[in-house]
């Protein structure tokens, strides 16, 4: 006879989209410019023609943390360990107000008549078609990891067992 498992709750459909979207947005996204940026700057005078395209120490910096964002997301769409969901939360936040600075600066810099180009009217314009994103992006996933089913799959208890025992150990549940 096989021992019988515990009931585990499912994971939400609304958390794989919000996985997805963060992975998307903060994770393949920056990976995706460090890497274009990266083959612009192959030669002196590719760089030269294009318009300024140089690799700063901010470059790398994205594609790090673009790569430590897919292993959080990750490790969130898995649900081990419970906390990454809070860990999830506060990169977010930071890589949020991040780039929201990248495109203020971007909209406030005038551009460079002799050393800018193509590139750098193409990365300004990147980064303004972002900000829908950075808006809704952090909202959503804010909002869903603090929902009852995130929380349930995150503990790893079905939701109703999660209220079934906050009735009965006493605790007092909002209407």
């Amino acid at each position: 006879m096989r021992a019988e498992r515990p009931a585990r709750a499912p994971r939400p459909l609304g958390l794989t989209l919000a996985l997805a979207a963060t992975a998307a947005l903060y994770g393949v996204v920056p990976l995706l410019e460090a890497y274009f940026l990266t083959r612009l700057d192959a030669t002196a005078e590719e760089a030269f023609l294009l318009g300024g395209v140089t690799i700063t120490a901010w470059t790398w910096l994205q594609g790090a943390f673009g790569a430590l964002v897919l292993v959080v997301c990750a490790l969130a769409w898995w649900g081990r360990p419970p906390q990454i969901r809070f860990v999830l939360v506060g990169l977010l936040l930071v890589l949020t107000v991040i780039t929201f600075y990248r495109v203020v600066e971007a909209v406030r810099a005038p551009a460079d008549p002799i050393f800018g180009g193509q590139a750098q009217s193409a990365l300004r314009g990147y980064l303004r078609c972002q900000l829908p994103g950075l808006i809704v992006v952090p909202l959503y996933v804010l909002w869903y990891l603090n929902r009852a089913p995130a929380r349930a799959f995150y503990r790893r208890r079905p939701l109703a067992r999660s209220q079934a025992v906050s009735a009965v150990s006493g605790e007092e549940q909002a209407p």
